[in-house]
C-alpha cells in the first residue's frame, strides 16, 4: 500500500535528489536541484510505500497568452518494477490532475509514443484522449548532452 503521494518543494531537496538518483541514476547539483523546486511552475511528486520511493512524476506548468488559465505538461512518470500493474502511476496521474485542477489550469496533456502500448493504456484508462493522432515530435538537439 502506498504511503503517499507528495509534491516536493524547496526543503526537500534532499529527498528528491535521492528519488531523481533511485529512478535517473544521476541528479543535478543540490543547489541547482533547490531552484527547481522553488518554482512554482515545476512539479515533482513522489510515491512512497515502507520508506523507499517507488513512484514519480515530473510535471510542467505552462502559462499561455492566448488565455488567462494555464495548463499541465506531464513530462514522466515511473514507477518501480514490483510496484507496476498495481495503480501507482494512476494514483500519480490523478494527483497531478487535481492539483491541476485546484489551481485553475483548463488541461492537463501528455505525449506519447504510438508504440508505447502501456503508457497508451494508462493515459486512456486514467481518463485521456487522444487530441491529434497525427502529431510529430521534433527535437532541436544543441550539443550540451553532459549538461543534462
Amino acid at each position: 500500500m502506498i504511503d503517499q503521494i507528495k509534491r516536493l518543494g524547496p526543503d526537500d531537496t534532499a529527498r528528491a535528489e535521492s528519488a531523481i538518483r533511485a529512478f535517473k541514476a544521476t541528479s543535478r547539483s543540490p543547489d541547482s536541484l533547490k531552484a527547481f523546486l522553488r518554482s512554482p511552475a515545476n512539479y515533482l511528486l513522489v510515491a512512497d510505500a515502507g520508506g523507499e520511493t517507488v513512484g514519480f512524476l515530473i510535471a510542467y506548468r505552462l502559462e499561455r497568452s492566448d488565455r488567462e488559465a494555464a495548463q499541465m505538461l506531464i513530462y514522466e512518470v515511473g514507477v518501480v518494477s514490483a510496484w507496476r500493474r498495481r495503480g501507482l502511476a494512476s494514483a500519480l496521474l490523478g494527483e497531478i490532475v487535481a492539483l491541476a485542477r485546484a489551481e485553475g489550469m483548463f488541461e492537463v496533456f501528455v505525449l506519447t509514443s504510438k508504440g508505447n502500448d502501456a503508457a497508451c493504456r494508462l493515459y486512456t484508462r486514467t481518463g485521456g484522449r487522444i487530441e491529434d493522432d497525427s502529431a510529430v515530435l521534433f527535437v532541436y538537439p544543441l550539443g550540451l548532452e553532459g549538461a543534462a
